[in-house]
C-alpha cells in the first residue's frame, strides 16, 4: 500500500534512508560516514524536516505493517516538484514499489497544480538512473553535489509534464 507518510513513520524513514545510502553509496562516499554519523544524521533530518501541504511525503507499506519504502518531493517556490528521495529497503527492490511510489507522487503533484519535477541522482547509480530514464525522465546537466562533505557528481532528470511520470 502507498499513502503519505505520518509522524510516526519518521524513524522508518530514517533507517530507510540510512541502509540505503550505505548499500548504495558505499563506493562514493567515505566508509566513516557510512558507518558512523549517518545514522544520527538521517534520525535528525527526519525529526524535523518539516513538510508543507502541497509536499509529497509517501510510503510503502506492507500487509504487517512494516514500511518497506519512502519518496519525499518538495514543492518550490517556482512550482516544480523537486524530487529529493526514493529509497527502498533492499530487501523489498525489484517489485516495483519505487515506481508506484514515484506514480502516486506525480499524481498528488498534478492535483496540486504542480506541472513539472525533477530529481538530482548520483551520477554512479546506473539503477537507479536507467528507472528514471524508463518512466519518461530526461537527461539534464551533471552537478556536483555536497553529500555531507564530500562532492559526488550527480545527473539531473527532469520531467517537464509529471503526466509522463503519472502514467
Amino acid at each position: 500500500m502507498i499513502r503519505p507518510a505520518r509522524d510516526s513513520d519518521r524513524d522508518a524513514i530514517a533507517a530507510i534512508h540510512t541502509e540505503s545510502w550505505r548499500d548504495t553509496y558505499r563506493d562514493v562516499l567515505p566508509d566513516d560516514l557510512l558507518d558512523g554519523a549517518l545514522g544520527n544524521i538521517m534520525v535528525d533530518r527526519w525529526k524535523t524536516q518539516e513538510i508543507a501541504d502541497r509536499d509529497v511525503v509517501l510510503v510503502a507499506q506492507a500487509d504487517d505493517g512494516e514500511i518497506l519504502g519512502f519518496a519525499a518531493t518538495w514543492v518550490e517556490e517556482q512550482g516544480r516538484g523537486y524530487i529529493d528521495n526514493l529509497h527502498v529497503r533492499s530487501s523489498a527492490r525489484s517489485q516495483g514499489l519505487g515506481r508506484a511510489m514515484l506514480r502516486e507522487t506525480a499524481l498528488r503533484l498534478l492535483h496540486h497544480g504542480v506541472p513539472s519535477g525533477y530529481l538530482h541522482v548520483v551520477a554512479s547509480n546506473k539503477r537507479a538512473r536507467s528507472l528514471y530514464m524508463r518512466l519518461g525522465g530526461e537527461l539534464g546537466p551533471v552537478e556536483d553535489k555536497n553529500l555531507y562533505g564530500t562532492i559526488v557528481p550527480n545527473q539531473r532528470i527532469d520531467w517537464s509534464d509529471l503526466s509522463i511520470l503519472a502514467g
